[in-house]
């Protein structure tokens, strides 16, 4: 009688046990993850940047305050990346080519952990030209959108853009968007989009997602553009 007491004793410790220690599973597992997430920062590819080059980066307009960005400059963050195009060790990296990319973070703390993501816009440091074959250049302006077909109209545009020499400017890609004079679109013989870009002023022009290039020497690119849509530009007529 006296054994089998004992013996029915052990089992419920056992049981006590193992339902404490589910206790501290479940406990574990909800164990508070605080997530911090920064959005498209315009860098340039191939170019060696660190994650505090980046949080640094002047952006306009900025919503997130000063005290949540500098939790991403802690060192003990262990920084990755899922793509093949960012190579990365600690806190600095290098991304090859253009495209939007994450950087994801960890920190594991004693109460709590964080996750941190930083959403990366990437350029290279030189536009992409204007292809040679293509087959019609649309200008638009205020909403009218002009063709051109001429292949002299299409060579020399292509010549003064080709030939204007511009550069990324990290800076201004980062600043809030002011709008723009002409958005041109260039298309393949096949109709494809090949090209595609608006004119803000003299000296800069914005490819797609924001990334502005600006010109290092005078050119007339702009002026050429506002030739071509005067030229081709026909107002509707107004309904008496």
């Amino acid at each position: 009688m006296k054994r089998k007491k004992v013996i029915s004793i052990f089992l419920l410790l056992g049981i006590i046990v193992s339902q404490v220690s589910n206790v501290q599973i479940i406990a574990a597992k909800k164990k508070k993850t605080e997530i911090y997430r920064l959005d498209y920062y315009a860098i340039q590819s191939k170019k060696q940047y660190t994650i505090r080059d980046v949080i640094n980066m002047k952006r306009k307009p900025d919503s997130y305050d000063k005290s949540e960005k500098k939790k991403f400059k802690n060192s003990r963050i262990k920084w990755k990346s899922k793509s093949k195009q960012i190579q990365i060790k600690k806190n600095r990296f290098t991304v090859k080519k253009s495209g939007t990319y994450e950087l994801t973070g960890k920190l594991k703390g004693k109460k709590k952990n964080s996750e941190f993501t930083i959403v990366l816009r990437v350029y290279d440091k030189l536009p992409e030209a204007i292809p040679e074959k293509v087959s019609k250049i649309t200008i638009g302006r205020w909403g009218n959108t002009v063709t051109i077909i001429l292949p002299e109209e299409i060579s020399l545009f292509r010549q003064k853009f080709n030939s204007a020499r511009y550069r990324l400017d990290v800076n201004t890609s980062n600043c809030m968007y002011t709008g723009w004079a002409y958005w041109i679109k260039a298309y393949s013989e096949e109709e494809e989009l090949v090209c595609d870009f608006t004119i803000d002023d003299s000296r800069l022009i914005r490819v797609f997602w924001g990334g502005v290039y600006r010109s290092t020497a005078n050119n007339t690119i702009k002026e050429y553009a506002e030739e071509l849509f005067n030229k081709y530009y026909v107002p509707e007529a107004k309904e008496g």
